[in-house]
């Protein structure tokens, strides 16, 4: 991705961030400015992102810089996607200044695949990547809510009437939306760690190798289906929810 889209996608979204937290906190921006401004950095990281395709391929996302490209234009993309459906406004709070750090920290990090390995040029790795980084992207969405959740059932425990209370939703739709986007990330999740698996059987021979990122991936895939099992079955909700929420 060209250095300067990703320096100009990073400025937009910390303007973005900064324009949430006048919304939350100060009552000076209107409801839709900060969202417009978030659009406005998702463009520009879209333009970035397809540049930086057609230039690269999709195997660039190997690369630690690239990746953190495509996995925040991802999140903030389903974000934007939330708001349409939920308006949801408070939670961009959470995903304008987590979007800036990425695209901060891509810009630090530096991008470029250079010479492609074989077992990368397949259309497994775009499918496995994508699904991966979708769950990624509702899982951090879920955090948000979980986070805002909690915010919430305190302030309304000590009784303290702030304009930060104001912005926030009821109890019961965060709880809902919560559960929504658990159940839309762990089969994301699931199918990204499938895809995964069967790219490496039939590239490199071994379906499970007991890598640290395999090994991860699969005590998140425990957790997550643990935390959606007892709120299907076991009434996991509301604050006891929330505060599993908080390790997506």
């Amino acid at each position: 991705m060209d250095a300067l889209l990703i320096k100009l996608t990073a400025v937009a979204y910390l303007i973005a961030a900064g324009s949430f937290f006048l919304y939350l906190f100060r009552g000076a921006a209107a409801t839709r400015v900060p969202t417009v401004l978030l659009l406005f950095g998702f463009v520009v990281h879209s333009l970035g992102v397809t540049i930086l395709f057609f230039r690269e391929g999709f195997a660039t996302v190997a690369v630690m810089g690239d990746a953190l490209l495509f996995n925040s234009w991802l999140m903030v993309g389903v974000y934007l996607l939330i708001q349409l459906r939920y308006r949801l406004t408070v939670l961009g709070g959470i995903i304008a200044p987590l979007a800036f750090l990425m695209t901060f920290a891509a810009s630090a990090v530096g991008g470029g695949v250079g010479e492609i390995p074989p077992g990368f040029q397949t259309f497994w790795l775009p499918l496995h990547v994508t699904l991966a980084f979708l769950g990624n992207a509702v899982f951090a969405l879920a955090f948000g809510v979980s986070l805002i959740y909690l915010l919430q059932e305190r302030h309304l425990k000590h009784k303290k009437l702030t304009v930060l209370m104001k912005r926030f939703p009821s109890l019961e739709s965060l709880d809902r939306l919560n559960y929504k986007l658990l159940m839309w990330g762990f089969p994301l999740m699931t199918l990204g760690i499938l895809t995964g698996s069967l790219w490496a059987g039939i590239h490199w021979g071994d379906y499970w190798s007991w890598d640290p990122r395999q090994i991860s991936s699969g005590i998140a895939w425990l957790f997550y289906g643990a935390l959606l099992h007892g709120r299907i079955t076991a009434g996991f909700r509301g604050k006891k929810a929330a505060v599993l929420g908080r390790f997506e």
